[in-house]
């Protein structure tokens, strides 16, 4: 083999030995690559150098809402973030918390993101404001330790029910799906959660519930619904059919620990 033969080799194979380290990444390292998520930004802290950045998929409302947190050192994503994570409503006389899920430590396959999701209870205004509490930190990374507060605002919605049984217990019950009600069978998931104080609300796993969506102005139901049942932390899922467009009514008996913790409706007209 000639000389030049020998070189152009020895290229290919350093080609091919860089491309193999290049593809394994380090999961506690920094990622060069930082495209902006099309999503819709809450807000943003920077804290010791770090810059914490909230997005959901929306305007946040109340009900169930997905939150997506981006953690940046000098413009480069953080991995393997660990999180401190509180929704927080400050009202003139006392503030209070409503049920949510911290950020994971890994970033998700859709948008590359920490993804969480709380349950706002009321909407932001005259009443009082919402934040986002946030410290964020990657252990494997010193000095990598960044808290914050986002505030955002939460518009109203029909979508949550807070009750009393008559024992005094507290729940909170969420109608998340359908968000889009369409003609036909629809998937129906809701979610329970007590409130066992302002800044605790642990998932119901065991409440009972009947089902029954109803039309007022055409004074029927339909067929082919299935009872919401548990399917972990918290959240119900079931079916709803609805036969026609108009106005409709969600009709939700609630059973918790053998108590009969009334009937709950939720109101919507597609």
């Amino acid at each position: 083999m000639n000389n030049s033969k020998k070189t152009f080799s020895l290229v290919i194979a350093m080609s091919m030995v860089l491309m193999a380290f290049g593809g394994c990444s380090d999961s506690n390292s920094p990622d060069m690559e930082n495209p902006e998520p099309d999503l819709y930004k809450l807000g943003a802290f920077t804290d010791n150098g770090i810059t914490v950045t909230a997005y959901a998929n929306a305007p946040l409302f109340v009900g169930y809402n997905e939150i997506f947190l981006d953690v940046q050192q000098e413009n480069i994503r953080l991995h393997n973030t660990q999180f401190r994570f509180l929704p927080m409503m400050h009202m003139e006389a006392h503030s209070h918390a409503s049920p949510y899920e911290s950020p994971g430590s890994m970033r998700d396959d859709i948008h590359t993101l920490h993804a969480a999701w709380v349950i706002f209870t009321m909407p932001s205004g005259m009443m009082g404001s919402w934040e986002l509490q946030v410290t964020a930190e990657n252990p494997s990374i010193t000095g990598t330790e960044a808290s914050g507060i986002i505030p955002v605002e939460v518009e109203g919605s029909n979508r949550v029910k807070t009750f009393i049984t008559e024992t005094q217990a507290r729940y909170v019950l969420t109608w998340i799906e359908p968000s889009s009600p369409e003609v036909g069978l629809n998937d129906l998931t809701i979610s329970l959660h007590k409130r066992d104080s302002m800044m605790s609300f642990p998932p119901v796993t065991d409440a009972v519930f009947t089902f029954e969506p109803w039309m007022p102005s055409m004074d029927h139901g339909s067929s082919n619904n299935v009872d919401p049942f548990h399917t972990g932390n918290g959240f119900y899922s079931g079916k709803v059919n609805f036969n026609m467009t108009g106005d409709w009514e969600l009709r939700f008996g609630v059973e918790i620990d053998g108590e009969d913790a009334g009937l709950h409706v939720f109101e919507l007209d597609f």
